[in-house]
C-alpha cells in the first residue's frame, strides 16, 4: 500500500460478492488514485481480489446466524481492523456489514457508507427477528454518513418504518452491469432444443425447487425443452441444493446441471430464456441484469428487486413468488411465443438494461460521493 495514497475499505459477507458484483467499482476507485482494502470471509475469490491489487483482510462472519454474541464479536473484530488499517473511508455491503460495520466505523471515528443490496430474511416477516434487526439497523444507519439502496421497495420500507433518515438516503440504479462485457452474440445451435436456464447460487430461496417442479410438469408435454441449472451447490440441504439432490434430479431426467463457472456469458448466450423464480427479498439480482444485458427474455417473480428488471409482457414475464403453477404457466407461454416475439423481448430487455442499469450510471454515483466527502 502506498502511504501517500488514500485508502478505501470495502466490506462484504463474501469475497465472492466484492469480486463479482463490485469489481467495476474497485477498478473505478483505483483509477481515481485510491488503494483498496477488501474485507470479507475467506473464499476462493480472495485470490481474485488480490490479483486486482486489493489488499485483503479476512474476517470470520456467519452470514445467516442470529447469535447476538457472535454478531457483536464481529463488530469488535471490524473495529480492530479499522483501527489497524486506518482507511480514509469505508463502504459496507450486505446486511451484517451494513449494521455491525457501520457501528464499528463510528466507534473507530471513520466515515462510512452503507449500501443496502437486499434486506433478506429478517424483513420477510414482522416477527422478533424483524424487530431486533430494525432496531439495530436504525442505530447503525444513524452513524453512517449515507445509506444507498439498489431498489425502491427497500428504501420505501425503511423510510416508512422510520429506520433511516430520508436525508441520508440515495437511490442507486440497481447493482449496475457492464453492458459492453455482457453484449449479445448469436445463439449457438441447440439441435431443436428450447433451453430454459436458471443461473444463480442454487439456494431454495432462489426458487430452485419451484423451477424443478415446474420442469416436471412441462417435460412430458414439451420433450424438446431443456431445463438447466448453473451455479454453486451447497453442503447444507436446508439452505440449498446438495450434490446428492442434484444427482437425484439428473437421474430422474428433469434437469441438467451445468456446474459452476466464473464466466456465465457462454451459458447465458446459449439459453432461449433465463429464469430466477426467487421469493427472497433481493436487491436487484445480478443474474437478471446479466441476462437482460445479453438480450435474453426473462421469467422471474413479482418480488422485491426482481420486478425492477422485468417489464411484464414486454421484456419477459412475472410469475407469482413460490408458486409452481404460476411459474409453469409463464414458462409454457414463453415456449409458445413465436421466435420473433422472444427475440423482440430480448432486444427490449437489453434496451432497458442500458437505459436503467448500466454500470456507468452507478459509477457516476460513486464519483459524486467522493466529491461530497472531499475524497476527490
Amino acid at each position: 500500500m502506498n502511504p501517500k495514497r488514500k485508502t478505501i475499505a470495502m466490506v462484504s459477507n463474501t469475497a465472492w460478492y466484492l469480486y463479482n458484483l463490485r469489481l467495476g467499482v474497485i477498478r473505478f476507485l483505483r483509477s481515481k488514485g485510491f488503494d483498496i482494502i477488501a474485507i470479507a470471509p475467506r473464499d476462493e475469490f480472495i485470490a481474485s481480489l488480490q490479483r486486482e491489487n486489493c489488499k485483503t483482510v479476512v474476517v470470520e462472519m456467519d452470514r445467516r446466524g442470529t447469535n447476538p454474541i457472535a454478531d457483536f464479536a464481529l463488530m469488535f473484530k471490524l473495529w480492530k481492523i479499522y483501527r489497524a488499517e486506518k482507511p480514509a473511508f469505508i463502504i459496507h455491503y450486505t446486511i451484517k456489514p451494513n449494521v455491525y460495520g457501520s457501528l464499528a466505523a463510528w466507534l473507530a471515528g471513520i466515515p462510512s457508507l452503507a449500501v443496502v443490496s437486499g434486506l433478506g430474511y429478517a424483513f420477510s416477516k414482522r416477527g422478533w427477528l424483524y424487530r431486533v434487526a430494525a432496531s439495530l439497523m436504525k442505530i447503525a444507519f444513524s452513524k453512517a454518513q449515507e445509506v444507498w439502496f439498489v431498489n425502491k421497495d427497500d428504501r420505501d420500507l425503511l423510510l416508512e418504518a422510520r429506520i433511516v433518515d430520508e436525508r441520508k438516503t440515495r437511490q442507486l440504479p440497481g447493482e449496475g452491469i457492464d453492458t459492453t462485457k455482457f453484449s449479445p452474440s448469436p445463439k449457438p445451435a441447440s439441435n431443436g432444443k428450447f433451453v430454459f436456464l436458471l443461473s444463480a447460487r442454487l439456494l431454495w430461496e432462489k426458487g430452485v425447487g419451484t423451477f424443478v417442479e415446474a420442469a416436471r410438469r412441462l417435460k412430458p408435454k414439451y420433450p424438446n425443452a431443456d431445463f438447466q441449472l448453473l451455479g454453486f451447490l451447497t453442503d447444507d440441504a436446508s439452505a440449498g441444493v446438495t450434490q446428492a439432490q442434484m444427482d437425484e434430479w439428473q437421474r430422474e431426467g428433469v434437469v441438467k446441471y451445468l456446474g459452476s463457472t466464473s464466466d456465465v456469458v457462454p451459458f447465458l448466450s446459449a439459453a432461449d430464456c433465463v429464469l430466477l423464480p426467487s421469493f427472497y427479498r433481493e436487491g436487484v439480482p445480478r443474474a437478471l441484469l446479466e441476462a437482460a444485458s445479453l438480450a435474453k427474455p426473462i421469467i422471474t417473480t413479482d418480488n422485491v428487486g426482481c420486478r425492477d428488471v422485468v417489464e411484464d409482457g414486454v421484456t419477459g414475464f412475472l410469475a407469482k413468488p413460490n408458486d409452481v403453477a404460476s411459474l409453469a404457466e409463464k414458462m409454457e407461454a414463453m415456449l409458445n411465443l413465436p421466435e420473433s416475439a422472444r427475440l423482440e423481448m430480448g432486444r427490449k430487455a437489453r434496451e432497458k438494461a442500458i437505459r436503467e442499469f448500466d454500470e456507468r450510471l452507478v459509477l457516476q454515483e460513486y464519483d459524486a460521493m467522493l466529491k461530497r466527502f472531499g475524497l476527490a
